[in-house]
C-alpha cells in the first residue's frame, strides 16, 4: 500500500484544498489547521437559520432558465458573521450551519418522543386494562 503513489490532483492548493480528478472540491479541514475552535450552540443556529432569507434565484450571467436555491451572502453574514466577507458564502460555513441545525433538530426529536411515547404506554395500558 504504502507503493501507491499519491494521486495527482487537477487544482491543488498549498492550504490541503483541493479539486479531485472525479470533480469534487474538498476544502482543507485538518485540527492542525485550525485554532481558536469555539463550540456552538446547536439551537441558536437553527433560531437563525429559521430568520434567514432563502430564495430562488439565477445568476445574472447564466440567464433566468439556470435556477439556484439559498441566501444572499448578506443575509448570511448578518445572521452568522462567517466567511471572510458579505460577497460570498464559504461552502464549508453552509455545511457548518447545517450540521449545527440538524443536531439542533436531533435534539428537539429526542426531547418530544419521550412525552409520545409515554402517552402511548398509558393509552396501551388504559386499553389493557378495559
Amino acid at each position: 500500500l504504502n507503493d501507491v503513489p499519491a494521486p495527482a490532483y487537477p487544482i491543488e492548493h498549498s492550504s490541503g484544498a483541493r479539486l479531485t480528478s472525479g470533480g469534487t472540491w474538498t476544502s482543507a479541514s485538518d485540527v492542525r489547521l485550525k485554532e481558536n475552535l469555539t463550540p456552538v450552540a446547536p439551537e441558536e443556529v437553527l433560531e437563525r437559520i429559521r430568520r434567514l432569507p432563502v430564495y430562488e434565484w439565477n445568476y445574472k450571467a447564466e440567464g433566468a432558465a439556470v435556477r439556484h436555491m439559498g441566501p444572499t451572502a448578506q443575509d448570511f453574514r448578518a445572521a452568522f458573521g462567517l466567511g471572510q466577507d458579505d460577497r460570498t458564502i464559504a461552502t464549508n460555513d453552509e455545511g457548518g450551519v447545517s450540521l449545527a441545525a440538524i443536531q439542533a433538530l436531533i435534539e428537539e426529536n429526542h426531547r418530544l418522543r419521550e412525552p409520545v411515547e409515554a402517552l402511548e404506554k398509558r393509552s396501551g395500558d388504559l386499553k389493557a386494562a378495559r
